[in-house]
């Protein structure tokens, strides 16, 4: 699976002169996390131009509050 990701990402960064990549751990992402894990746990597509699912709402608000300002 990805092998898939690792493709399309060489696919998009052709021509660049320059990319960075850096690793963040999941204790800094767990809205990316749960929103992962939960996807993939219930088989689902989503898109998150209309807001995060109702499953990851609490951590996002959580984000929310404790982002520094």
């Amino acid at each position: 699976m990805i092998g898939t990701y690792i493709h399309d990402i060489k696919q998009q960064i052709y021509g660049l002169e320059k990319i960075r990549f850096q690793h963040a751990p999941r204790s800094a992402n767990n809205l990316a996390h749960i929103i992962v894990t939960e996807t993939l746990k219930r088989g689902e597509e989503i898109y998150l131009d209309m807001g995060v699912p109702e499953y990851a709402e609490e951590q996002a608000r959580y984000d929310v509050r404790n982002e520094p300002d």
